[in-house]
């Protein structure tokens, strides 16, 4: 199991005509790297993995791994496609690099599995292409509308795929994310992934979270989940309130491109985003910056700029 810490879903950097800039992922990694950041989850829905062709995705991989190359860093890799075939091929292709960490995939959302048992099916041919890598079902009902008793689908998967490891949970179920996490006496690894619910996660014993905020509100969160242990109930849910309030901000102007381009603020080129997400115009951008200001979001981000 991983160490316990924040891991950011990261962006795809794109120039004005959607063309990847694997120049950018150095000083992004080294970036992320300061905000203290345990680990990445690369090309899944922050990263518009969707967007990307077979080919782009493997091309990320590269270019992500030799920029970790031997540090202590936890690259994941998200596979998912509504084609299995080629969820298979981007696994044992990520399952090829020893800084790979680990893999990861939804169902498919256009023609939906019927069953838990073809969810478990697909799931299984895709872990097999990488047997000696952790796998971790991505669960996200909001985006493929595929939902699923996932400690069930935990305990009935585990008999079918060895390396079955746990659980990127992108879901507001509190109910069953608490359940999860102690099958078992908590031998599965759920990774909370709603960063608007951290503090509520934090409070049902999470540990390990995955999203997609990670990439520059780490002093947020890490100051929250601090107040928190400490008892400071009330700071830790402003705190909470803040994260809310930046993040309902930033997905007003269309959240990933809004996103890149406060990462650009930062530093970072991000860039672009391709159809169908939304790129935030040119006169957007500074209303954007005068609305986060007054939701307080430079004092977090001010002294991890690059």
């Amino acid at each position: 199991m991983i160490n316990d810490g924040l891991i950011a879903a990261t962006h795809t950097p794109m120039n004005s005509r959607g063309d990847i800039q694997y120049d950018v992922i150095p000083s992004y990694y080294q970036h992320l790297k300061k905000s203290k950041v345990v680990g990445i989850f690369l090309n899944g829905s922050t990263s518009e993995g969707y967007h990307l062709t077979t080919d782009e995705r493997k091309s990320t991989v590269d270019a992500w791994s030799n920029a970790i190359g031997e540090d202590d860093f936890k690259l994941f890799v998200f596979t998912g496609h509504l084609a299995t075939r080629e969820a298979c091929e981007m696994a044992e292709h990520a399952a090829s690099y020893k800084n790979v960490y680990g893999i990861s995939a939804t169902a498919p959302f256009y023609q939906k599995p019927s069953s838990q048992e073809l969810i478990i099916a697909l799931c299984k041919e895709i872990a097999e292409k990488a047997p000696f890598k952790p796998f971790y079902y991505y669960h996200i009902p909001v985006l493929t509308q595929v939902n699923l008793p996932i400690a069930q689908f935990l305990i009935n998967a585990k008999k079918e795929i060895p390396n079955l490891q746990g659980v990127k949970y992108t879901h507001n179920d509190l109910e069953e994310y608490l359940v999860a996490r102690n099958i078992d006496h908590g031998s599965f690894e759920i990774f909370a992934g709603f960063d608007e619910l951290s503090l509520a996660n934090r409070a049902l014993g999470a540990k390990k979270f995955i999203g997609s905020s990670y990439n520059f509100l780490t002093p947020l969160y890490y100051e929250m989940f601090d107040c928190f242990d400490k008892g400071d109930f009330s700071q830790a849910q402003q705190l909470q309130l803040q994260a809310i309030q930046i993040i309902r901000v930033l997905a007003s102007y269309g959240y990933i491109s809004a996103c890149k381009f406060v990462m650009t603020e930062l530093g970072i080129n991000n860039g672009y985003v391709r159809l169908p997400s939304k790129q935030i115009s040119e006169s957007e951008k500074s209303s954007l910056m005068q609305e986060l200001e007054k939701v307080g979001f430079s004092k977090f981000i001010s002294h991890i700029a690059v």
